[in-house]
């Protein structure tokens, strides 16, 4: 179930809406995204003189405040009030904006899929969510150095960023906000949910981060859940109910790891779905499966609800020795699933960090081939029987009983002219099935694709690669390796199912500098604002 959603999640994103007979959502879906989704200021409030009156030790909340609570809502307060599923008590994000609003500088990420990086909204960078979010930020607390970093991955379920989350979050965030609940499909099972299962090891490696960062889920709808039901005039044949997502099975880790959860479904069901309120209805909201600009606005409404309540909740109880406390215990040291532990180490391997590996490089040179804005760092030869060897941790028996063995997947440039062929193979303190790659490919361009390897489970297990004295580019011998990942789990139904696989292009731009990731802080934004991004494509794909 979980994989054929994904799927039609990824045929859905491949053809764009005007391509279609007709719109995927209905007839009332067909009028262009951007008139029918884009904010309508006239319904937009603010918290005006709400605070004024209101003192905490003879202070008025709306001047110590002053600039946290200056923001246009689109949501009503009730609607905010029921899209915060979870608060808890909120001990790690309590620190957070403690300390921001102390000055002390303080880093925002999210991983996630499309919705989150921008898709639907109609300026990527300015427009989509966590941008309208960062921007808040930097606002908010002019004191302070704020930074935040959108690393989503378009069309990939978490699986993948269990296994790659420091190519997308830095070492040292402080709040890390999660988005799969649309990309990560369907698990009707309340018990034993794999979705769940998946979820709970990304959240702990997030919060075993060196500064236990906030996690905050974002929910997003399921496909089909913001349109209309059967018998309904606007009704087109898809629609799902209201617990067909895999948000409530989740809402059992919000509870046992603290982490705050947040309901795009919950906060705008009453609106759509039950009062059908002009200005509010699901084609106002949803571009397609993605939420358009008054829906991208309404995710950041619950996000900053969330931190102004926090914020009023610290000058009622001000943060202290007891939130102290229950930071330093940590992640319960019990998984909620039993050995659910996801590897505590970096398995996604690129730049100083994949040469760091390298054991001997005879007759490999580590160069860069990009620019200085968008390095391409990788080891590169053109003479046949150079030896690169690597070494790398296979060994999975901290965290599962299975011997099976691991996947590992080496980054390798293909392209259409003087590119060679190299053999794959594992030469000491592990056992493979040695493979040949031919990196030699017809279409004119150039982009990574994966080797993999199924690898037995060793500590020190050093893999090698050869250049081979044969080509079938006419003679060219180039090769070049970028990186090497490592499969979170053994097994052969592990690694990056829904992602990609053996002599498969591995494009996606954001984790392979084709993409600038956008940053937002006081020095302004880098990458995003609506310009042309490469991208994958497989066949008519588009990551």
């Amino acid at each position: 179930m979980q994989l054929s959603a994904c799927l039609l999640c990824c045929l859905l994103v491949a053809f764009p809406s005007g391509l279609r007979a007709g719109h995927e959502m209905g007839t009332a879906f067909e009028p262009d995204a951007r008139e029918r989704t884009k904010r309508r200021p006239e319904l937009e409030w603010d918290w005006g003189h709400t605070y004024t009156r209101v003192t905490v030790d003879n202070q008025r909340v709306s001047s110590v405040l002053s600039h946290m609570l200056r923001y246009n809502f689109t949501l009503p307060r009730v609607q905010l009030q029921r899209g915060v599923v979870y608060m808890g008590a909120a001990s790690r994000l309590r620190r957070v904006i403690h300390d921001a609003l102390s000055g002390k500088p303080i880093k925002v990420g999210i991983v996630g899929g499309s919705v989150s990086w921008g898709q639907g909204a109609s300026v990527r960078g300015e427009t989509d969510w966590f941008s309208l979010l960062g921007h808040y930020l930097v606002r908010a607390f002019p004191n302070t150095n704020v930074t935040t970093r959108n690393g989503c991955t378009p069309g990939v379920p978490s699986s993948y960023m269990i296994m790659c989350l420091e190519l997308s979050v830095d070492t040292d965030v402080d709040l890390v906000l999660t988005e799969y609940t649309l990309n990560d499909g369907h698990d009707s099972n309340l018990y034993s949910n794999a979705i769940v299962k998946g979820m709970e090891r990304l959240i702990r490696r997030i919060m075993a981060l060196p500064k236990r960062p906030a996690v905050i889920m974002m929910h997003h709808m399921t496909h089909y859940m913001g349109s209309y039901p059967p018998g309904h005039p606007k009704h087109f044949g898809g629609w799902r109910h209201f617990y067909e997502s895999s948000e409530d099975a989740q809402g059992a880790l919000a509870q046992y790891y603290d982490a705050q959860s947040l309901s795009q479904r919950t906060s705008l069901y009453r609106l759509a779905a039950f009062k059908q309120q002009p200005g509010f209805l699901w084609e106002n909201f949803m571009a397609d499966f993605h939420a358009g600009d008054l829906g991208h606005a309404a995710m950041a409404d619950l996000v900053v609800y969330l931190l102004q309540q926090v914020a009023l909740d610290l000058l009622l109880h001000p943060f202290g020795p007891e939130d102290e406390a229950i930071i330093a215990e940590g992640m319960p040291q019990q998984t909620m699933y039993t050995d659910n532990n996801p590897p505590y180490t970096t398995m996604c391997h690129v730049g100083d960090s994949f040469k760091n590996l390298t054991l001997s490089s005879e007759g490999w040179e580590y160069i860069n081939e990009g620019r200085p804005d968008k390095p391409k760092w990788g080891w590169v030869t053109s003479k046949p029987g150079s030896m690169l060897s690597l070494r790398l941790d296979t060994d999975r028996s901290h965290i599962s009983t299975s011997t099976e063995p691991v996947k590992v997947f080496l980054q390798h440039l293909r392209s259409y002219e003087n590119m060679g062929m190299a053999e794959f193979s594992c030469t000491s303190g592990c056992t493979c099935e040695p493979v040949t790659v031919d990196a030699h490919i017809t279409m004119r361009v150039s982009q990574l694709y994966l080797a993999e390897l199924k690898v037995s489970q060793s500590k020190a297990c050093v893999v090698s690669v050869k250049v081979l004295d044969k080509s079938s580019s006419g003679g060219g011998t180039k090769f070049k390796l970028a990186g090497v990942m490592l499969a979170e789990r053994p097994g052969v139904n592990t690694g990056l199912r829904g992602v990609s696989g053996h002599n498969e292009a591995f494009g996606l731009s954001v984790h392979t500098g084709d993409v600038t990731q956008v940053t937002i802080s006081k020095d302004g934004r880098r990458g995003g604002w609506g310009a042309p991004d490469r991208r994958r494509r497989r066949g008519n794909r588009l990551l």
